[in-house]
């Protein structure tokens, strides 16, 4: 299954920082191959398994030029990447007409649309952690294999999983869904709860900026600011990062409208302003694809309890760490809308051995502690 944990003479660890020396978090650090990979920490720091030594490393993040490094041995390397900023903005580009704007975002849906029914397989790895009031009170990491599209994941299989959970004041218990099955586009007559910029008829709802033009690894990038075309209506805004040569999505940044969205049956509870905020990365795929590598998702929700100010915040990370063949024996079948996150992690037995020195996952410093501190509560899964 996904995620198997590597020996050492293979797992090769490393950090990646900017000019400055800040850490670069989740960047994607890939193999030539560019199949398998994984992707920095909140801190910056990696672990990537490599099927045999030296090898070369790649390290991609929009708005640094690629580096790379050569990994002769397993362990720490060296030194730390250092990425180099690369999204200049070209001189000759300024603020354009919505109408240039709108006919980028027309080409870009009518790509998405034309390869919709593309099929790739992947490895991927997700978490998920909830702050109360600045306590963590929720951990959630588990390995999947996937069934991509360029809309959505129709199949997301569970592998290794673990869930440590002490009862607070709220919960997302289907948090995942923002990132597995809410769609990058909308197809024509499909259903959805907020209007999106890659949809039918787009124009109507949406206004459209080209801000700026980027020069981003080799490749220019138009970054097109997108929000509600008449004040008040409750529609997402953000920003779409587009090839305008291939019309290739290679960034997509929302905001979706909250009303409604959280709840609680609870009258003590009283809401206030909550923010729902997505990003999510594409890699190149060929000459004039991309293809999904990365969502992250950040849920901010302020409430009074009993009169009390409290505020939870649940973030996700997921990131695609191996494309290729479907896993043999995997059916792949289509997962519901509704899946209860910890009811099925609760079916798998939890194994502390396998999450040590996994060569997905680099817990950062903080990470490391949490997770500590509910091992030793007993909290993780059925130790």
């Amino acid at each position: 299954m996904s995620g198997c944990p590597a020996s050492a003479q293979g797992l090769v660890t490393g950090r990646v920082v900017d000019e400055k020396g800040q850490p670069v978090s989740y960047a994607s650090v890939v193999l030539a191959d560019g199949r398998t990979g994984t992707a920095t920490n909140e801190v910056g720091e990696f672990g990537l398994r490599v099927p045999a030594l030296p090898q070369q490393l790649v390290v991609l993040s929009i708005g640094y030029a690629r580096a790379g490094a050569l990994a002769t041995q397993a362990g720490a390397l060296p030194a730390a990447i250092v990425l180099k900023a690369s999204a200049v903005e070209l001189p000759e580009v300024t603020v354009r007409a919505n109408a240039e704007a709108e006919d980028l975002v027309r080409r870009c849906y009518a790509k998405l649309l034309r390869h919709q029914a593309d099929v790739q397989y992947g490895r991927g790895f997700y978490r998920q952690k909830t702050r109360e009031n600045g306590h963590y009170r929720e951990f959630f990491d588990a390995f999947y294999d996937v069934k991509l599209t360029p809309r959505d994941m129709p199949s997301w299989v569970l592998g290794e999983a673990r869930y440590a959970l002490v009862p607070g004041i709220m919960g997302m218990n289907n948090f995942s869904i923002y990132t597995r099955a809410l769609p990058v586009f909308v197809v024509p007559g499909g259903a959805s709860r907020t209007a999106m910029p890659l949809g039918p008829n787009a124009a109507e709802r949406f206004h459209f900026v080209l801000r700026q033009t980027l020069r981003d690894q080799g490749r220019e990038l138009a970054v097109v600011d997108f929000g509600p075309r008449v004040a008040g209506d409750p529609v997402a805004s953000g920003t779409l990062y587009i090839d305008p040569r291939t019309a290739a999505l290679f960034r997509y940044e929302r905001e979706l409208p909250t009303a409604g969205l959280f709840t609680s049956s609870n009258p003590a509870i009283q809401f206030g302003p909550c923010a729902l905020r997505i990003t999510t990365n594409f890699g190149a795929l060929g000459d004039s694809l991309s293809r999904l590598a990365s969502t992250q998702v950040v849920a901010s929700v302020q409430m009074t309890v009993k009169g009390m100010p409290s505020e939870t915040t649940t973030t996700s990370q997921f990131f695609l760490y191996e494309y290729g063949l479907p896993t043999p024996g995997q059916k792949y079948p289509d997962t519901a809308q509704e899946v209860k996150d910890l009811a099925e992690i609760k079916k798998r037995r939890y194994h502390p051995e396998f999450w040590r020195d996994n060569a997905v996952v680099k817990d950062s410093p903080v990470e490391t502690q949490v997770i500590q501190d509910f091992e030793g509560r007993r909290v993780f899964g059925k130790l």
